[in-house]
């Protein structure tokens, strides 16, 4: 029935499209505007004017209208009325809004910016179905990576920008919402206007301490003045796994088990393999997902005063059993002007999220024997599948009684004095608070393995965090000819607290009332932490530009934190950054073709915080004693105080270019720069005289080299059709140059100098000894069929020193490729993104650690005499070890990955009069439709996998899966 109407509707507007042409001048002048952008409002069909500023656009209806754009000119909306020849005058614009960037306490014109500021493309963020903003992100921005942690119900996202750093500090960047601190999680996508990262140290100097990792800035939706606009957009999805594992069956697991050691079938399992009836502990762990997503917004403006109002609701059942997340979120953005010099406004959201719930560890899901019994003759879920084996139930935690949930409230008040007295002098009071509570709580009933050894266990978790800021921020912005002039002066202070009552318990009477009834509990301990932060800060930034050619940026700031050393309070960040935009000279020769061609260099100094509340002063920790019999409070030194403990700090040297050819009909931008890192915070051994081994100190160096590419392309546009493409490309490279100040590696925590911070260390896999390799197998201890490891001396031992760097586990490459056609009404949008350069440890290639087998594995080509394949080792508990360690398998974690593939039809213009509406839109959207890589594992982008091991370590992620989805868009 769908398809009938939109083939209807399609023929419809096919039937009566008619032509119009026209031509397109500047006011004043007379000029022909080239490569100026003509669309039919509410649809894609749109075309360009051409050499002498005409053009020719076949509409669906003479009833539309004509939408004119061009960058520096007024956008003008024209209707048709019936007419077949339309000529428009254009406007000459100061600054349009599609020209203004965010670039934190401000805007500046796009043209003017002078340090690395990228944007993601809004058709990330209204196109795709984005259950977060971290999937916006992915791969729409060049060296920004985004790493998935978990595919499931609730996701959790890392994000880096630029590559890592610090070495054992957080690489995050800094998320900044609307002015005050947050978390990527914490707004809905559907609510965000706009995305800026700031990845240099010029543009993030702003935010001093915190800005080494770059800063992330995210603008919510503003209303528009006039009539009240009501949005509705929403979507359902399914995901389903999209790698499954060739895991055993009974039957393959039981032949498997009898060649390794045939003595160890028990009888329970040779009943059930006689019987047939064995256990598929993935169909029992796994489901088919599903998504919905539900949107409400309400926007305008009267009487000076214009307000966004909105609602959203998302109910995610995720494809491991009990991974479920549900977000309901409401936002109320308000700007009211007062007077003609004053106005005062709020950001404010409102969120409640529920995750609770625990889903099956899929580590045991996986390797867990196929011939044990999931549930007894009563339908229950077993306590120990193996009755010989006290091994958990790996579904045990979908018993558990799980409560995860949590309140928050985002906003920021402030208020904006216009001095009517000095034209271009502005203040702005920032007042943010960000309170937000969580309850959480896990009881784990005598029904299962957890609970029946502990007789009923408990934990409980009520958590509460507040983040206060207070900014004063005074502006002068003044033009003088060709002079252009901009500051913007900042005084503010952060204080960050929070406070958690944490309860353990076990031995619990019964599992009636579960952790209500801790009082009852044979044992009890609670724990109160918190703390608290204070930061001040001073910032100065100075924009030059004069006559659109040359432009200046200084930037300096100045922070005081309670957390570093008493010595060491306040640090000072300056950046200088120039830009030169070449295309305006007059002696540039191709000037026509050119609308940008901007050369910038920059130089900076940014920190990374990174310092606890309290880990620069004395503390002591607990060290009760007992005392005939009778316990003691105690208490131990636990650190010493640090006097100069202060931030990581990180000087960038960034050059650059943007360009833009014919009215951006081809543009983009090239980076490339370099970040040293100084003052690692690290622990350094110390004498335990003191009764502690270490302490924290700022030594050790890194260095951080990358290039970064991005073009933004519209290769064709006529009246029914436009293909525009998006592409980015980054090159990251770090390395450590100095650990304690005495050249040495430290291969106990895999550092190496001159090498990545985040590598593989260990023997190297080289393949299976062969049976014409025998004697030489001998040497090693070993034999054919077993694992062969390379002996990297050539001196007959497998030892420490054999051990070498396999790869990284931070990627080399990153990018991002997006395709849009546009065919009348219809859109197709096309998105790939590849990462390279990443080695890591594959959990799946595994075999039985243990000399009894316990666990089922995935098949495998195992080597036998009559196989001699080099694919895998004999059948054999010894096969995998060697120098007396079982050895792990690495392998290139690259993959090439299709994320989106969506078609959307947006009804016609005259449809949507009639009906009353200013847009539907329906979309059908895939995701990780395919993938491309040598891995072998369940998902190269699953961030779980992306530790280094510890050996018999089994996987607990959920990787990502595919998903299917239908959604709908309108308005009126």
């Amino acid at each position: 029935m769908l398809l009938n109407v939109l083939l209807t509707l399609v023929i419809s507007t096919t039937v009566y499209a008619q032509q119009v042409e026209g031509q397109v001048t500047v006011e004043g002048t007379g000029e022909e505007l080239i490569g100026l952008n003509i669309i039919v409002k509410g649809t894609n069909v749109g075309t360009s004017t051409n050499l002498d500023g005409s053009f020719q656009l076949t509409v669906p209806s003479l009833s539309d209208t004509l939408v004119f754009s061009y960058l520096g000119y007024e956008t003008q909306e024209v209707p048709i009325a019936n007419r077949s020849e339309i000529n428009v005058t254009m406007i000459p614009s100061a600054l349009s809004t599609e020209d203004l960037v965010v670039i934190g306490y401000g805007t500046q014109q796009r043209s003017d910016i002078t340090g690395s500021v990228a944007s993601v493309p809004r058709e990330r963020l209204e196109k795709a179905p984005n259950l977060n903003l971290a999937q916006a992100i992915q791969g729409a921005i060049p060296g920004v990576m985004v790493s998935q942690t978990s595919a499931g119900a609730s996701p959790n996202e890392s994000l880096m920008v630029r590559g890592r750093n610090s070495i054992t500090a957080n690489n995050s960047p800094l998320v900044v919402i609307d002015g005050i601190p947050g978390a990527i999680g914490d707004v809905n996508p559907n609510d965000v206007q706009s995305i800026e990262v700031l990845k240099d140290a010029s543009a993030a100097a702003i935010y001093g301490s915190r800005g080494a990792n770059g800063v992330i800035l995210i603008t919510t939706k503003d209303g528009l003045d006039g009539e009240t606009r009501i949005s509705y957009n929403g979507y359902y999805s399914t995901q389903r796994f999209a790698n499954i594992p060739d895991l055993m069956n009974g039957e393959e697991f039981y032949n498997y088990k009898q060649v390794r050691d045939p003595g160890a079938i028990r009888s329970g399992e040779q009943q059930m393999y006689e019987a047939g009836e064995w256990t598929d502990w993935m169909d029992l762990a796994l489901r088919n997902g599903a998504s919905q997503q539900h949107n409400l917004s309400v926007s305008g403006g009267f009487n000076n005063t214009t307000y966004y109002l909105s609602g959203g609701l998302m109910d995610v059942q995720g494809i491991a059993v009990n991974d479920d997340y549900m977000r309901a979120t409401s936002r109320i953005n308000v700007d009211t002007k007062v007077a003609d010099w004053f106005t005062i406004g709020t950001r404010t959201q409102l969120t409640y999220a529920d995750r609770s719930g625990v889903s099956p560890g899929l580590g045991g899901v996986f390797h867990h024997s196929p011939l044990s019994r999931s549930h007894d003759d009563d339908g229950n879920l077993t306590i120990y599948p193996q009755s010989w084996d006290q091994l958990a139930n790996p579904l045990q935690g979908t018993l558990y009684n799980n409560i995860d949930k949590s309140q928050q409230i985002v906003t920021n008040n402030y208020a904006i004095a216009d001095f009517p007295f000095i034209e271009g002098l502005s203040y702005r009071l920032n007042t943010g608070i960000r309170l937000s509570f969580a309850d959480r709580g896990t009881y784990r009933g005598m029904n299962t393995a957890s609970g029946y050894q502990a007789h009923g266990s408990a934990n409980t978790n009520r958590s509460r965090g507040n983040n206060t800021v207070i900014e004063n921020i005074l502006s002068y912005d003044q033009k003088v000819g060709a002079h252009g002039f901009s500051t913007t002066a900042i005084y503010s202070f952060e204080e960050n607290s929070s406070s958690s009552n944490t309860t353990n318990a076990n031995g619990f009477p019964n599992d009636y009332l579960t952790w209500y009834a801790t009082e009852q509990a044979d044992f009890a301990q609670s724990n109160y932490n918190f703390e608290d932060t204070h930061l001040i800060s001073q910032m100065l930034r100075l924009n030059y530009v004069y006559d659109q050619r040359y432009m200046l940026t200084f930037t300096g700031r100045r922070d005081g934190f309670s957390g570093f050393g008493d010595e060491n309070k306040w640090g000072v960040f300056p950046s200088i950054a120039i830009g030169w935009n070449l295309a305006n000279e007059q002696f540039f020769p191709w000037g026509n073709a050119f609308n940008e061609l901007k050369p910038r260099i920059s130089w900076g100094l940014n920190g990374n915080q990174a310092v606890g509340a309290y880990q620069t002063i004395s503390r002591a920790v607990n060290a009760d004693i007992v005392s005939l019999k009778q316990p003691l409070p105690g208490y131990r030194p636990g650190t010493l105080a640090v006097d100069n403990l202060g931030w990581e700090s990180s000087e960038t040297l960034n050059a650059g270019l943007d360009f833009g050819i014919y009215d951006d009909r081809i543009s983009g931008d090239i980076n490339v720069y370099r970040t040293n890192t100084t003052d690692l915070l690290l622990n350094r051994n110390i004498s335990d005289v003191h009764g502690i081994s270490s302490i924290v100190q700022n030594i050790g160096e890194t260095k951080n080299r990358g290039i970064e590419f991005s073009l933004h392309s519209r290769n064709i546009v006529t009246s029914n059709f436009m293909w525009v493409t998006s592409g980015n490309i980054a090159n990251v490279r770090n390395e450590i140059v100095d650990l304690y100040g005495d050249g040495l590696d430290d291969p106990s925590n895999n550092w190496f100098i001159g090498q990545p911070i985040r590598v593989n260390y260990d023997f190297v896999w080289e393949g299976t000894w062969q049976l014409d390799e025998a004697e030489e197998a001998a040497v090693y201890e070993s034999q054919p069929g077993f694992v062969k490891v390379k002996d990297v001396n050539g001196d007959g031992n497998l030892t420490g020193e054999d051990r070498q760097i396999i790869g990284q586990q931070d990627p080399k490459v990153l990018w991002g490729l997006t395709n849009s056609f546009s065919y009348k009404n219809f859109n197709l949008d096309v998105f790939i993104h590849g990462v390279h350069g990443v080695t890591k440890y594959n959990d799946m290639k595994r075999d039985n650690h243990l000399e009894e087998v316990r666990d089922a594995t995935t098949n495998k080509n195992w080597w036998t005499p009559d196989n001699p394949t080099n694919d895998w080792i004999m059948n054999d508990y010894n096969a995998r070890i060697a120098a007396g360690n079982v050895m792990l398998r690495y392998e290139n974690a690259s993959f090439i990955r299709v994320k989106d593939v969506s078609l959307s039809y947006d009804l016609p213009q005259g449809f949507l009069d009639r009906a009353g509406l200013n847009q539907l839109r329906l979309y059908v959207t895939g995701r990780n439709l395919l993938t491309f890589t040598g891995w072998e594992g369940l998902d190269p982008e699953l961030d779980s996998q992306n530790t280094t091991p510890t050996r018999g370590q089994g996987f607990g992620g959920i990787p990502l899966q595919k998903e299917f989805v239908i959604g709908l868009d309108f308005g009126f």
